[in-house]
C-alpha cells in the first residue's frame, strides 16, 4: 500500500489552467470525431455514389474517415511526443491545437460526390488523415501535461476529469448533430448543414489556445530540463530494454481499449437507425451515451486512487465482457420497438461499459513511462492499440455476414463481439502488468 504524505496533496501552481486546456483539447478531439459517426449516414449520402451510399458496405466505407484520422496518430504521436519530450509540453501543445482543428473546419469545404466523383471521398480521407497527425500530437504531449501538473493523491481523480472530456465531446457532438437536423431538416443537412455542424469545432479550440499561451511548462518536465536529463531523440528510446517491454505491454492494452471504444463509436448509431430511428433520433441518443461515459470515466479515474490501477482496469474487463451482448441488444430493442426506457437503459449501459477503463489510461501510461520519454512513450503507446484496431469496419464485413441470423439485419451483435474482445484483452494485460499508483513522476523508471 501507498503511504500518502502531505507532500502527496500538493497541487503545483496554475494547474486547474493545465487540466482545463487539457480537458477542452480532448474534448475536441471527440466532438469532431462524433460529427464522422453521427453523421455517418449524411456523409455517404454526400461522398459516395448514391446506390452504394444505402448499402450496409456503403456505411462501412464511409467509417474509413474515421478510420483513417485514427491510423495518422501514431505517426502524430511519434512526431509530437518526441517535441513535446525535447521542446516541452506546453509549446507543442500550441502547435497541436491549431493544427487538428483548422484541418477538422476545412472539412466543412471539401466537395460533394455530385461536384467531384470518388475524388470528394479520397479529400475527405486526406483531411481526415491530416486531423489525425495533429491528434495524435495532442494526447502525446496533453496528458503527461494535465499529470505533471496534478496533485500525486488524486492523479486517478483528474485522469478520469481529462479522459471524461473525450466522452463529454461525443456527448455534445451527437446532441448537436441531433439539435442541427431537427432545425434543418434531414434533407438540408444532407445539401449544406453538415459543413455547419464542424465549424462549429472552433469555438473550444480558440479557449484552449489561449489558456495554453498563458501557462508555463510543467515543474516535472522543467526540473528534467534544467538537470540536464532530456534525450536527444527521446521516441527511439522507447524500443531499447527496459523502455520496450513497457511499450508492449502497453500496446496490448491500449488495443483492448480501442476495441471497447470503437463498439460503441463505430456503432450506435448504425444500430438505432437500422433499427428505424431517424438520424436526428439516433444522434441524440448516442449524445445520452456520451453523457453516462464521461461520468463513468471520470468515476472509474477516481476509483483507482483507491482501489489500485491494475485492480479498476481487471474489474472493468471483466464485467464489460459479462454484460457487452445484453447492453446492445437493450439498445437495438429500444430502438426496434420504440421504447424510449429501452433507448436510455441501453445507451447508459453502452456508455458505461464501453469508456469506463478510460478514465484511468492518462494516469496509468504517464506513470509507466519516465519523465524524458514520458510524452512518447503515453502518446506512441496510447497511439499503438489503434494499429489492429483502427480497421474494425473491414473486419466487421465478415463479421456482419456470420451474425445475420442472429442481428436480423442489424449490427448489435458485432458491437457485442468486439466489447466482448476487448474486455478479455485490456484485462488480461493490466492483470500482468504492475500497479502504478503513488510512482513518483520525476524518477526515470519505467514501469
Amino acid at each position: 500500500m501507498v503511504q500518502w504524505t502531505p507532500e502527496h496533496y500538493k497541487w503545483p501552481p496554475k494547474a486547474a489552467s493545465a487540466i482545463f486546456s487539457q480537458f477542452l483539447g480532448f474534448f475536441l478531439d471527440a466532438y469532431d470525431l462524433t460529427f464522422v459517426t453521427a453523421m455517418t449516414s449524411t456523409l455517404a449520402a454526400v461522398l459516395l455514389p448514391p446506390t452504394l451510399s444505402k448499402e450496409v458496405v456503403g456505411y462501412f466505407i464511409t467509417l474509413l474517415g474515421y478510420a483513417f484520422t485514427m491510423i495518422a496518430r501514431p505517426l502524430g504521436s511519434a512526431i509530437f511526443g518526441n517535441l513535446a519530450d525535447r521542446w516541452g509540453r506546453r509549446d507543442t501543445l500550441m502547435i497541436t491545437i491549431v493544427g487538428y482543428s483548422t484541418a477538422s473546419a476545412l472539412t466543412a469545404a471539401i466537395p460533394t460526390y455530385a461536384q467531384a466523383g470518388w475524388a470528394a471521398f479520397w479529400i475527405y480521407s486526406a483531411l481526415r488523415f491530416i486531423l489525425g497527425i495533429f491528434v495524435g500530437g495532442e494526447y502525446a504531449a496533453g496528458h503527461p501535461f494535465a499529470m505533471e501538473y496534478s496533485a500525486p493523491r488524486w492523479r486517478g481523480l483528474v485522469s478520469g476529469i481529462v479522459q471524461g472530456a473525450f466522452s463529454w465531446g461525443v456527448a455534445l457532438g451527437g446532441f448537436v448533430v441531433a439539435a442541427f437536423t431537427a432545425y434543418f431538416g434531414q434533407a438540408a443537412m444532407q445539401a449544406y448543414a453538415w459543413r455547419y455542424v464542424f465549424l462549429t469545432g472552433l469555438i473550444p479550440a480558440v479557449v484552449a489556445l489561449y489558456i495554453r499561451f498563458a501557462m508555463p511548462d510543467t515543474p516535472v518536465f522543467s526540473e528534467a530540463k534544467n538537470k540536464g536529463q532530456l534525450e536527444k531523440v527521446p521516441f527511439f528510446s522507447l524500443f531499447r530494454p527496459p523502455a520496450l517491454w513497457t511499450f508492449l505491454s502497453v500496446f496490448v492494452f491500449m488495443t483492448g481499449l480501442f476495441f471497447s471504444s470503437y463498439s460503441l463509436f463505430y456503432f450506435a448509431t448504425g444500430i438505432l437507425e437500422k433499427a428505424g430511428l431517424a438520424q436526428g433520433a439516433a444522434s441524440y441518443y448516442y449524445g445520452v451515451s456520451g453523457v453516462i461515459a464521461a461520468i463513468a470515466a471520470t468515476l472509474w479515474g477516481f476509483s483507482s486512487d483507491f482501489l489500485g490501477r491494475r485492480k479498476a482496469l481487471v474489474i472493468a474487463g471483466v464485467v464489460s465482457a459479462i454484460l457487452a451482448i445484453p447492453a446492445f441488444y437493450v439498445w437495438y430493442l429500444g430502438a426496434a420497438t420504440n421504447n424510449v426506457a429501452l433507448l436510455y437503459l441501453g445507451a447508459a449501459l453502452a456508455g458505461w461499459l464501453t469508456q469506463w477503463p478510460w478514465g484511468l489510461v492518462p494516469v496509468y501510461l504517464s506513470e509507466r513511462f519516465a519523465t524524458q520519454r514520458r510524452a512518447s512513450g503515453v502518446g506512441f503507446g496510447y497511439s499503438s492499440g489503434i494499429f489492429i484496431s483502427a480497421w474494425m469496419p473491414l473486419y466487421s464485413i465478415p463479421l456482419y455476414n456470420l451474425f445475420k441470423p442472429i442481428e436480423d439485419g442489424n449490427i448489435w451483435f458485432v458491437a457485442a463481439f468486439w466489447l466482448i474482445l476487448a474486455g478479455v484483452v485490456y484485462g488480461i494485460a493490466a492483470l500482468l502488468g504492475p500497479e502504478t499508483i503513488g510512482v513518483d513522476l520525476r524518477i526515470a523508471q519505467e514501469k
